[in-house]
């Protein structure tokens, strides 16, 4: 019997994997839905059906940040996503700062695109550490899974990730379209953070000869070399760095070069 199916790919890692059209379809399904999502608890719905749809277990979706008792209890994400349907053990030892170097957020900050974790080893060396939180994982009932994560200038980076209960295996026919509803879910999280009252504070706004002056102290120029590299006095050096220290209400050089760099302003490669 022959199958007419279109099939769409897509890149996971260096692999090439692919959906079917009726996949695509439950993916512009879930766009809508999690656009009509009011509330964090309408998310969370929507997160754990399309979870369970694709054959996964759990999902979590979130902010990498290490949260306090306070922010955690936090139901309405108004200053940060942070849903998850985990095992409430996995919840408690993730809080309290236990899981916060994990091996799969370290190996999500190496990749622009998602990746089952039987390939961790292919981003990141695994240390003895990494292989210890793994063993705890699977204690507490996380097993096998595919992680999307997602870095934008001036907030913190973040993922989504669906996971197995130990012992059972990542439907690896679903991984295209986990990559997909990853990459939109934390989207729409973002989204609904921004409606909830967690308005991003405006960008300080600094001039092309202050980024230029920025740039060079990363590289290690004195103000001298400054100096003779833009054409310009030390003096005149000094002011743009000590302008662009103000606007960031900063002390330090080192302080302003990691804020630009968070902002987007400037990229690693312009400073190397």
């Amino acid at each position: 019997m022959s199958h007419n199916v279109s099939m769409r790919h897509i890149v996971s890692g260096d692999r090439l994997i692919t959906t079917d059209t009726a996949q695509l379809n439950d993916v512009h399904a879930f766009i809508a839905r999690a656009r009509q999502a009011a509330t964090p608890q309408d998310l969370n719905d929507v997160m754990q059906s399309i979870t369970r749809e694709m054959g996964f277990d759990h999902f979590t979706l979130a902010h990498h940040l290490n949260l306090n008792a306070a922010e955690r209890s936090d139901s309405t994400m108004t200053r940060h996503v942070a849903l998850s349907d985990y095992p409430q053990t996995w919840m408690e030892r993730s809080f309290d700062g236990r899981f916060s170097q994990n091996p799969v957020r370290r190996c999500s900050y190496r990749t622009s695109l998602g990746f089952a974790w039987d390939r961790i080893g292919d981003f990141i060396k695994l240390s003895q550490e990494d292989r210890n939180i793994v063993a705890a994982w699977a204690e507490i009932g996380i097993g096998d899974g595919y992680t999307v994560g997602t870095h934008l200038p001036g907030e913190a980076s973040g993922s989504c990730s669906f996971t197995m209960r130990t012992g059972r295996q990542v439907p690896r026919g679903s991984l295209a379209m986990a990559h997909l509803i990853g990459s939109f879910a934390f989207q729409a999280g973002r989204e609904m953070v921004s409606r909830h009252g967690n308005k991003q504070p405006d960008q300080p706004q600094l001039t092309t000869r202050q980024l230029e002056c920025i740039i060079l102290v990363a590289r290690g120029k004195t103000d001298w070399e400054i100096a003779r590299v833009l054409g310009i006095s030390e003096e005149t050096v000094k002011q743009h760095l000590k302008d662009a220290r103000a606007r960031y209400d900063v002390s330090k050089r080192v302080q302003v070069v990691l804020r630009v760099v968070h902002d987007g302003l400037v990229s690693l490669n312009d400073l190397l």
